[in-house]
């Protein structure tokens, strides 16, 4: 047997290896890019959710009972589900009533076939105990009723006191979730078992001296990165354009003569282009997809090393900052949501103006929460609020002097010698406030608890 050249002798060692890199980077990539996948889904079933929520007057809604059918203030909860059901991506949306501790009932459905009877019993599962409580939750598994399999998830409306008055439930197909996280499987297994089988077929070739066909392999190569990049398409709706220019000219720069070399660089290329898509992935699990701000998944997972560092460090300081947009409701009936959707976003970014940092958080559909090092943000605080004062003077979104945006802020300080937890310290910083926003509608039209 003719002797192998150094060359074919490195070309089949990368082969090799890059066969056990693949198997590695592949059972990796699946589990990381299913996770953030999961997590993103979760989110934008808690936006449907929370949003409905934001919407639903929680004074009236709790007041509602089963001789209310076809009232009003029934009429106006109805509406509102009806919305969603019929402009969202899911299967049902309804309202939930707690009767007794883990013990609910089914309130107000929109749905037309074959609705829920309002007090008839739900199901119990921990996202609607969680949300129950005051937190909106997701269920980690899927759920099976005389209407389908689902998962759900559930949001808590609250009245003008604070406290839970009701929680509205958005329900998912299974089968619409699971194709999801199967279809990214899918083609992630895919692309993987591609560049094996292309790697022993590379060992191959190169070992019986075939440079020709070798060559020839090459060219398929760069089909083959671009077919990857059709593939990463599908998942991301993120612009790739500097990516495919970029792989289709690695062979225009080299000489075919030195196929290895170009076929290296292809092959690197392609996974840097993965490994860059899951950076993707796991970005969008972690911003809210309105504001840009980081959203609730992004603060929960804050707070566990926030948690972390109060039992570490004595000495640690910091405070907390709650806001809640005022007169949305008002923008909304008037105005139309996306133009609420516009106030939430402006106010966002004057916030992030006034406060700064990254620590900055949307946890609700007008609610906000900043986390500082600064032991005293009464000066931020008075910035945020000249701001929105500056704003209602020139109305720079309604270009209506009578309309008046407002934003409650309030804020605490954690001091180690009467807060053992972060829920101590945000309870403070959220019930001032409530107060502020009780302020401010003692001047200004209050819709939260005017019935229709």
């Amino acid at each position: 047997m003719k002797k192998l050249n150094y060359a074919t002798k490195y070309t089949i060692f990368i082969c090799i290896g890059l066969v056990v890199f693949n198997l590695v980077f592949g059972y990796v990539l699946i589990r990381e890019s299913s996770k953030a996948m999961i997590t993103q889904i979760n989110e934008r079933m808690l936006d449907i959710s929370n949003t409905a929520a934001a919407m639903i007057d929680g004074d009236a809604l709790a007041q509602i009972t089963v001789d209310d059918l076809g009232s009003p203030e029934y009429q106006k909860v109805m509406d509102t589900l009806s919305f969603f059901q019929e402009n969202t991506e899911l299967e049902y949306i309804y309202c939930i009533m707690q009767v007794g501790e883990k013990d609910f009932v089914y309130g107000v459905d929109p749905t037309i076939e074959n609705p829920s009877e309002f007090g008839s019993h739900i199901d119990y599962t921990d996202a609607l105990y969680i949300a129950s409580l005051g937190t909106a939750a997701v269920d980690d598994a899927p759920t099976e009723d005389e209407w389908g399999e689902f998962y759900s998830s559930y949001s808590p409306v609250f009245d003008s006191k604070g406290d839970v008055a009701g929680i509205v439930a958005a329900d998912f197909g299974a089968d619409w979730y699971q194709n999801k996280i199967r279809r990214l499987v899918l083609i992630v297994t895919c692309f993987i078992g591609i560049a094996i089988i292309a790697s022993v077929t590379l060992a191959i070739l190169i070992a019986s001296q075939y440079k020709k066909l070798f060559t020839n392999l090459v060219v398929k190569m760069n089909d083959l990165s671009n077919a990857i990049e059709t593939l990463i398409d599908e998942v991301s709706a993120e612009s790739n354009e500097g990516h495919k220019t970029f792989m289709t000219e690695v062979e225009d720069e080299r000489r075919m003569d030195d196929a290895m070399n170009v076929l290296g660089e292809k092959i690197c290329v392609m996974q840097m282009r993965l490994a860059t898509q899951i950076e993707i992935i796991r970005a969008h699990a972690y911003i809210d997809g309105l504001t840009g701000m980081n959203n609730r998944t992004s603060y929960m997972q804050y707070l566990e090393i926030l948690e972390h560092k109060m039992a570490e460090d004595s000495n640690f300081v910091f405070s907390v900052v709650v806001f809640d947009i005022n007169q949305l409701k008002v923008i909304n009936d008037d105005y139309g949501h996306e133009t609420g959707d516009k106030l939430i976003v402006a106010i966002s970014h004057d916030i992030r103006d006034s406060f700064g940092g990254n620590r900055i958080y949307r946890v609700g559909g007008d609610e906000f929460v900043a986390i500082l090092d600064d032991p005293d943000p009464s000066n931020k605080i008075i910035e945020i609020k000249g701001v929105i004062d500056r704003k209602n003077k020139e109305s720079p979104i309604f270009h209506n002097p009578n309309v008046e945006i407002g934003l409650s802020v309030g804020a605490a300080t954690y001091d180690p010698a009467i807060d053992r937890t972060y829920a101590e310290v945000f309870n403070r910083a959220d019930n001032a406030m409530y107060a502020d926003k009780r302020e401010f509608y003692k001047t200004h039209e209050d819709r939260r608890k005017r019935n229709s």
